[in-house]
């Protein structure tokens, strides 16, 4: 299984499972031409499309997905949101499974300003991978996770510095600290879940002005002692079931 970052920031966030004759979508935050050039043009191998919440940067092209023939799997508040075709969506709950192609699919609730689920995934050749992104805090600690595609926005004393110096307004850093994982948070959020136990960790949706990605990078790493990555356009990740 490889993870393909497509694209991972606030001008887009997108990501591919690629299970070889399979491939699993993750957020639609980028046009389908940049997503087949990505996973070169095998639209026909794509199963679906796993949106977490409304937000331009994640579903500004499920629509788009949906007229490509990519089914999209969401919550309802991105379906009243959007203009999808007609049975090219499927709304998902909390607290139930979805089979997509040989990904089995949970969503889990997430805390943003407006409805937000993240992904619980399960694929044979992978086993299992845990996708959080646009939350302030994570409400389950999940255990036995083989690979995390988590959000680490912010630093807290780079945010604070922005402040300061006014590159940032004191609002607009309120609000990201109300919506968003600081590098902190996902530390101690990946403490409980005993991440030292899995085998690989990508940190996605890092903060242009407020992260810094080789801090945030040596900081897990170091936590951990597992292969950690930082989200980039363009990078590929192997995600193997067992370690190598």
């Amino acid at each position: 299984m490889k993870l393909i970052v497509i694209g991972s920031n606030s001008q887009g966030n997108s990501y591919a499972l690629d299970a070889g004759g399979e491939i699993l979508l993750l957020e639609a935050g980028v046009k389908m031409s940049q997503v087949k050039r990505h996973i070169d043009f095998r639209l026909s191998d794509v199963v679906g499309c796993c949106v977490s919440h409304a937000h331009g940067d994640h579903a500004k092209y499920a629509a788009e997905y949906a007229k490509f023939g990519v089914k999209v799997y969401c919550n309802s508040d991105v379906v009243s949101k959007k203009q999808f075709p007609f049975g090219s969506y499927e709304v998902v709950r909390t607290g139930s499974t979805v089979s997509i192609g040989s990904f089995r699919v949970a969503p889990i609730a997430l805390y943003h300003d407006v409805p937000n689920f993240g992904y619980i995934i399960h694929h044979p050749d992978m086993g299992s991978l845990l996708f959080a992104t646009d939350t302030y805090k994570m409400g389950l600690f999940i255990k036995g996770v083989d690979h995390w595609l988590i959000e680490a926005n912010y630093d807290d004393k780079i945010l604070k510095a922005n402040v300061e110096d006014g590159k940032i307004d004191r609002m607009q850093a309120n609000r990201l600290m109300l919506s968003h994982l600081s590098i902190n948070n996902t530390i101690q959020y990946l403490k409980m879940c005993q991440a030292e136990r899995s085998k690989t960790i990508t940190l996605c949706h890092l903060s242009n002005r407020n992260s810094n990605p080789e801090m945030f990078h040596d900081a897990v790493a170091g936590t951990f002692g597992v292969p950690t990555f930082i989200a980039q356009k363009g990078t590929v990740i192997e995600l193997n079931k067992d370690i190598l």
